[in-house]
């Protein structure tokens, strides 16, 4: 949100808004005059997002529950589109570049981020599923800034700026890193690996965790992770 000129009168479209964290503080920006739309496929991330909304006084977001590749809403209707730590779980990431741009004006503009290298545990587990012959999105489809660049074009975007930032540096207590694999398991960027055979899971986790344990000094594992920030901008 740093990197574009929002204005009090400002049209936003917030994607795959979770409990709304990016959408709250879009409508601190716009004012009374802007319009914050966040969508969401789950009704319980919603219903968190619109309570913090509401603790906030902040009356100027419409929570959606929609599914984000098909969205219920008029062309041509905002300035800005933001899909933060989602693109990555979409089935089909060009199709729903190509989907979104219809929504904004010409000119617009949508910001997304996505998973580069490094990437921590997650990224310790995607290369191991693509031993498996299981390929993770998250850790393919924009993890380099020309794939990003390519995903921009191919959806008839005008490039504005791609950079790669480290998000977080630091490690994990090993315990800790052997827990994520069993409580992560269930989340969408891993559907891949909950369809797999149970004979393949197990083997990959003991992968997983023989990875982690060679990785650890003084019982901690290095998880570092960095993300591509994108901007592109919809052709005047």
């Amino acid at each position: 949100m740093e990197r574009v000129d929002i204005r009090s009168s400002s049209r936003i479209l917030d994607i795959a808004t979770g409990t709304g964290l990016l959408a709250l503080e879009a409508a601190r920006r716009v004012g009374p005059a802007g319009k914050v739309v966040a969508i969401d496929a789950s009704h319980r991330m919603l219903a968190e997002a619109r309570r913090k909304a509401a603790e906030a006084g902040l009356h100027r977001i419409a929570f959606v529950q929609a599914d984000a590749e098909q969205l219920p809403l008029s062309p041509g209707s905002f300035d800005f589109i933001f899909c933060a730590s989602a693109i990555v779980l979409m089935s089909d990431v060009p199709r729903a570049l190509r989907h979104w741009a219809d929504y904004l004006r010409p000119g617009g503009m949508i910001a997304f981020d996505a998973p580069a290298k490094p990437f921590g545990l997650p990224q310790r587990i995607a290369e191991i599923a693509a031993r498996h012959a299981i390929h993770l999105a998250y850790a393919e489809i924009a993890d380099t800034r020309s794939k990003c660049r390519s995903l921009l074009e191919g959806a008839g975007f005008e490039v504005v700026e791609i950079r790669t930032e480290l998000a977080t540096s630091g490690s994990v207590a090993l315990a800790e890193a052997i827990a994520f694999w069993d409580g992560r398991t269930d989340h969408p960027a891993w559907r891949a690996l909950t369809r797999a055979e149970p004979k393949t899971r197990e083997a990959m986790r003991c992968e997983y965790v023989e990875s982690i344990t060679a990785a650890a000094t003084d019982g901690y594992v290095p998880n570092d992770t960095a993300l591509n920030i994108v901007l592109g901008r919809k052709a005047a």
